[in-house]
């Protein structure tokens, strides 16, 4: 065993700044060489190390993590054999007050009102949001950048193509040198077409259309995702001459283009609701339902570097299945899909979790919360690093009883999810629309909207991942600003700050309002 003379910070150490690099100072060179052959790690609560550049100065060792570490999280140094183990926490921060970042010269203005925000993380720490917005003469993608060197928003511009007609439904992705892919839907002379853009860098290129030409009809519910290596997939549903079917297109990031669409399921009668994810190097997959009305199940198919594999069911026969949500591990090894299951005051969240490589095994697990038997409506899921699946969704505690937000972690190793936690404040009205992010080092957030003796507001509520437990819900909204405020979406970057976005009525129109978790 090697002796490390002094830890830097100290065993049980708070308020540890996150951009702090640990130090190892041993008695000698000789002994700090050991260790380092040994192998100085840090990990995160979930067992995840923290990718970084070891430093040896003579008998000082220094560990540099590649990008700030979370906020308010327990990480462990592991000091090449050295004993004791260090564990200390990371300064804890507070959401920033809810700001406007759609243009506030025109918050009087009825006709401006803005709604359908989205988030992605981009470049140097920043973070870019898109929303759908009239400019005054037509419908427009508007968007602003979040900062992270100064912490403050641009100006929004409107990113879809000049001199065309109204558009509308962003979906943004961030590529792997921190650029972000825009997509949205625009009316081109008369008809309605899916395009999409790189944004950032000296030069940005004019927007390229994607859907399928020779279609009648034009597409809709357009989704995006990209991988490690900067490729990335859109996905959307396009009626064809009688009903609908589902597309994607391929972004090679190697050669700056797209593939043409290819329709996923040629062979199905009907396609909707398209959800896609990406994650590794060129990994991606796509859910979606296919079949007549009553009749819907779960279909999914994954991307074989030059094609997409045959359709494959993931629900059970003879149960209609909608709404699918598709989530993939950092590895992209692991894929978890989850959807709405039955009808009426039937409905509940199903979930599998399988294998990528060939949708093997994963039996169908059904998210069952503590003596809630109203209808589930809505779900959320995402992996944390080490692999651990984690589930939000929206339900009653039975027919006509206000909706509740539940949570739940399907650990790595476990076969079944765990038991579920109530994420919003008892006594109040109906909550819902959850939406669900994980950081690098495994902490969870969850926003949703609840419904208030104030009206509609945004709440969010963090898993502390160094004790295993969800944190009290919080207000981000403002009530003394709005009585309406709803849909929020969520974005995190490498750092684990989150960034949370929504609509809400200020008394005139809705404008789009942001807060951050540094």
């Amino acid at each position: 065993m090697v002796q490390a003379a002094q830890l830097l910070p100290a065993d049980g150490a708070h308020g540890v700044s996150r951009v702090q690099a640990p130090r190892i100072v041993f008695r000698s060179a000789r002994r700090a060489r050991e260790a380092a052959r040994r192998g100085i790690s840090l990990r995160t609560p979930v067992g995840s190390a923290v990718p970084g550049v070891l430093r040896v100065s003579g008998a000082d060792v220094m560990f540099e993590p590649a990008t700030p570490l979370a906020d308010c999280t327990t990480y462990t140094l592991l000091p090449g054999g050295a004993r004791p183990r260090v564990r200390f926490t990371t300064q804890c921060s507070t959401w920033t007050p809810p700001l406007q970042i759609d243009d506030r010269r025109t918050a009087r203005l009825l006709g401006r009102g803005a709604d359908d925000v989205q988030l992605a993380r981009s470049g140097r720490g920043g973070v870019l949001a898109a929303w759908s917005q009239s400019n005054g003469r037509r419908g427009a993608v508007e968007a602003s950048r979040l900062r992270g060197d100064t912490g403050t928003w641009d100006a929004p511009r409107s990113i879809d193509a000049r001199g065309a007609g109204a558009s509308t439904l962003p979906a943004l992705a961030t590529l792997a040198d921190g650029r972000v892919l825009a997509a949205w839907i625009q009316e081109v002379h008369g008809h309605a077409e899916l395009l999409a853009r790189v944004l950032g860098g000296a030069a940005e290129a004019a927007p390229q259309r994607l859907d399928q030409r020779s279609l009648p009809r034009g597409p809709e519910a357009v989704q995006l995702a990209a991988d490690a290596a900067g490729d990335a997939v859109a996905v959307w549903q396009q009626p064809g001459r009688a009903r609908g079917a589902v597309w994607a297109a391929h972004w090679d990031a190697r050669h700056a283009r797209w593939s043409r669409a290819r329709r996923l399921d040629p062979r199905a009668p009907a396609g909707y609701a398209p959800v896609v994810a990406g994650a590794a190097d060129d990994r991606f997959a796509v859910a979606w339902e296919r079949g007549t009305a009553g009749h819907e199940r779960i279909a999914a198919s994954r991307w074989l570097g030059d094609r997409w594999s045959p359709p494959h069911r993931l629900s059970p026969r003879g149960v209609r299945a909608r709404h699918p949500l598709i989530a993939l591990d950092d590895d992209g090894q692991r894929v978890g899909v989850a959807w709405i299951q039955g009808d009426g005051a039937a409905r509940r969240i199903d979930v599998r979790r399988l294998r990528l490589s060939d949708w093997r095994g994963g039996a169908v697990r059904r998210l069952n919360a503590r003596s809630l038997d109203g209808a589930a409506v809505a779900a959320a899921l995402a992996f944390d690093p080490a692999g651990n699946l984690a589930l939000a969704w929206e339900q009653a505690a039975s027919p006509g009883d206000p909706d509740v937000i539940e949570a739940t972690r399907w650990l790595r190793d476990a076969s079944a999810p765990g038991s579920a936690v109530r994420l919003d404040p008892a006594g109040q009205r109906s909550a819902g629309n959850p939406v669900l992010v994980a950081d690098a080092a495994g902490n969870l957030v969850c926003a949703w909207y609840q419904d208030s003796a104030h009206g509609l507001q945004v709440l969010a509520a963090r898993f502390d991942a160094s004790g295993a437990r969800w944190q009290p819900a919080l207000l981000l909204s403002d009530p003394r600003s709005t009585v309406q405020a709803s849909f929020p979406t969520l974005t995190v970057d490498a750092a684990g700050s989150v960034t949370a976005a929504w609509q809400q009525f200020n008394g005139w129109r809705d404008i789009i309002v942001a807060s951050r978790l540094p």
